[in-house]
């Protein structure tokens, strides 16, 4: 068994760990890159490739989406109707005035 004295234990650790960090901040400076240079001029372009397969045609699901579309825009329409529809009775109602308390009372609403 190999014996130290504290002092030099702890010389030795700490002289280990300068020694690591030393190498380790070489090995950083090494690694960085330095700016870039100047860009080369761009070479002749080359031949075209070979034209590819034609895909298939995705009309039909197109159709079907349209057709989608379509009922969408119909449902629009039919729930602008109503909402004008509602307005309209907004307005009939409130100009019928005190009545609506009467039926709100009748009928155990609150308004």
């Amino acid at each position: 068994m190999v014996s130290l004295p504290q002092k030099q234990f702890v010389a030795i650790l700490i002289g280990v760990c300068v020694l690591s960090a030393g190498i380790g901040s070489g090995l950083a400076l090494l690694a960085q890159e330095g700016p870039e240079g100047p860009r080369g001029k761009q070479g002749k372009q080359g031949p075209p490739g070979p034209e590819g397969a034609a895909g298939e045609s995705a009309a039909g699901e197109v159709e079907a989406l349209e057709g989608q579309v379509e009922e969408l825009r119909g449902r629009v329409e039919e729930a602008e109707e109503l909402e004008a529809r509602v307005e309209d009775l907004e307005s009939q109602l409130s100009g019928i005035g005190g009545s609506d308390s009467v039926l709100c009372e009748e009928f155990g609403l609150f308004c």
